[in-house]
This record gives C-alpha cells, sequence and structure tokens, in this order.
C-alpha cells in the first residue's frame, strides 16, 4: 500500500495560508532538527501532518495565538491528534498554554479551562480534502486529490503507468 504524501501546496490549500506564511509557521511552530532539514520543494507531509497543522493554523488565525506561544503545545498537538479516536463529528480539543496541554475531549465531557477547538468544521475540511469525508449523501464516489498519470500501451496490449 502506497502512503499519501503531501506537499507544501497541499497544507496550503487546506488552510488558506499562502506558501511563505506556511513556511514560517512550520520553521517557528515545528522546527525540524538542523539533520532534518529539507528543501522546501522536497518536504513532504503526512495525513497527520495536515491535520495538526490545520489545527495551528486555525488557532493562529481565529484566536490569535502567536507562534511562539503555539510552538509551546505544537508537540502535545502532534500526540493528541495521533491514533485511532471514537468517529465524533462533535470531539473537541482542548488546549492550555500554561501547563503545554492538548486533549482530545468527546461531547459529553466538561471543560473546566482552556480554548476549545471543535471537530466538525475543521477535521471535515482536512478529511474532505483527502477524500475520506463522509459528507457525500448520493453515494458518489468522492474525487481524489491524485496528480493524474500517463498511461502507455505495451506491444502485448496492456497498460503501462509512467
Amino acid at each position: 500500500m502506497q502512503h499519501v504524501r503531501l506537499k507544501i501546496s497541499d497544507l496550503a490549500a487546506v488552510t488558506g495560508y499562502t506558501r511563505f506564511q506556511m513556511r514560517g509557521l512550520l520553521d517557528g511552530v515545528f522546527p525540524r532538527p538542523d539533520q532534518e532539514r529539507v528543501a522546501a520543494s522536497q518536504q513532504t507531509f503526512s495525513p497527520h501532518d495536515l491535520l495538526v497543522i490545520a489545527v495551528a493554523c486555525e488557532i493562529e488565525q481565529k484566536y490569535g495565538v502567536k507562534r511562539a506561544v503555539l510552538a509551546l503545545i505544537g508537540e502535545a498537538l502532534r500526540k493528541t491528534l495521533t491514533g485511532p479516536r471514537a468517529a465524533n463529528r462533535d470531539a473537541r480539543v482542548v488546549v492550555t498554554f500554561t501547563p503545554p496541554t492538548a486533549t482530545y475531549l468527546l461531547p459529553e465531557t466538561e471543560v473546566r479551562e482552556g480554548l476549545v477547538l471543535t471537530r466538525g468544521g475543521l477535521f471535515a475540511k482536512v478529511d474532505e480534502y483527502l477524500g475520506v469525508s463522509g459528507s457525500n449523501v448520493d453515494g458518489d464516489q468522492t474525487t481524489l486529490p491524485l496528480a493524474p498519470a500517463i498511461v502507455r500501451r505495451h506491444r502485448d496490449g496492456g497498460s503501462h503507468r509512467r
């Protein structure tokens, strides 16, 4: 099975950031060690990275949290948004900055303090971009964001992908 690898342009398309803004966010909130530095044009991201970065962008845009403060919870966001979760569109992520934490909560859980992000719109936007949303009520197939491939015929009549 081939893994989905996204480019910085994919991150920008989902978040509404420009490539320049996205590069600034990545450098400020999710810095890579020097040995992992890769040219921006060659850097790839996983669907999990897309979700984490989209959440960070929403916190920055919607709530005006500065990148230096956002960097405090970058790793907590990564850990909280990892792995299988109960599929619930009403689930929330609650973020606190002192101490820096991010917690995934189901709707029935009471929140006492923190910045509350609802799963609905943001998570659905990421799912839709990746072509895995369940929002298609007509039963039609979802369009996946895949690049076109060149297909050539072999002499034996079969086709070959390039």
